[in-house]
């Protein structure tokens, strides 16, 4: 069965999705089910708004939060995570990838005196708002973790992001400024480039020979096929892939996660290249 019927609006497709997404969440937490015990790792789940700097619109983010079990401890050490929900800058929210987050509070919670706290917003979609303003509105909360809770030798903050939320995250660890304040960069099968719109055109030249997975018809699953863009980079300026080394060297470590079933694939690779050619540590899996 289809997730979104064929004359679905872009309203209804988004509303569709994230209800789909809490349904298979709480399903798969509910009390016996297989990731119930991911639960034990929040502590609390609160929501709040940032303002955009574009025209005040009030951006949701959800927190998620992980304390030490015991009353009786103070945490020494916080880690703070920035996480972009995937969606083809499209659809999704803050809530839509919540599993994913869950999985992550109870990865990175193995110390007792170590707090962990996970942000996630729901930035503006395509169609009805540019890209531009989707990467504004993540700029905006980045800003907000960064005057409210500045990082220092007890705070650590990293940039997450998966698929269209790991192109966010990897343009926003691109500003002027903001490398040095991360601890290191998290990216899950991320978008980097605009190989849908072409190769030749929209991947750097030394790319090209690596860059096979997103016209190649046995990388298309049922999930993602081709990528049709209503313009070139949805509009933006550039993708990550296309900065150059003068903006990759001095970028914070950087893991990232890809899956070989997936036209995506070659975007990822071809990062980790260019981030490893301008010096920066990276790791990665599939």
């Amino acid at each position: 069965m289809a997730l979104f019927p064929p004359n679905a609006t872009p309203l209804e497709r988004q509303s569709l999705y994230a209800a789909h997404c809490q349904t298979l969440t709480s399903s798969l937490t509910a009390p016996g089910a297989r990731d119930h015990h991911l639960l034990t790792s929040l502590s609390s789940k609160t929501s709040f708004t940032v303002p955009s700097p574009l025209d005040g619109h009030p951006i949701p983010v959800i927190r998620y939060t992980h304390l030490p079990s015991s009353p009786t401890t103070t945490p020494t050490l916080k880690t703070i995570i920035l996480y972009l929900h995937g969606g083809g800058l499209h659809v999704g929210t803050a809530t839509t990838e919540e599993l994913s987050i869950l999985h992550m509070l109870t990865a990175s919670s193995p110390s007792l005196e170590q707090a962990i706290e996970i942000y996630s917003p729901s930035y503006r979609l395509l169609p009805h708002h540019p890209a531009v303003t989707a990467l504004s509105d993540c700029a905006a909360v980045l800003s907000h973790l960064l005057t409210t809770q500045p990082p220092s030798t007890n705070t650590k903050l990293i940039l997450a992001g998966s698929s269209s939320g790991g192109q966010l995250a990897a343009l926003l660890s691109q500003l002027p400024d903001i490398a040095p304040r991360l601890a290191g960069v998290l990216l899950r099968g991320p978008v980097t480039s605009d190989a849908f719109s072409g190769v030749s055109t929209y991947v750097p030249a030394q790319f090209h020979k690596w860059h096979t997975s997103a016209l190649e018809p046995s990388f298309r699953n049922s999930l993602l096929g081709v990528m049709n863009r209503a313009m070139p980079r949805d509009g933006l300026a550039r993708m990550p892939l296309e900065a150059g080394g003068e903006v990759l060297r001095g970028l914070p470590r950087t893991w990232m996660q890809m899956c070989t079933n997936d036209a995506l694939y070659s975007d990822g690779v071809c990062y980790a290249i260019a981030l490893e050619e301008a010096g920066v540590e990276v790791r990665g899996g599939v």
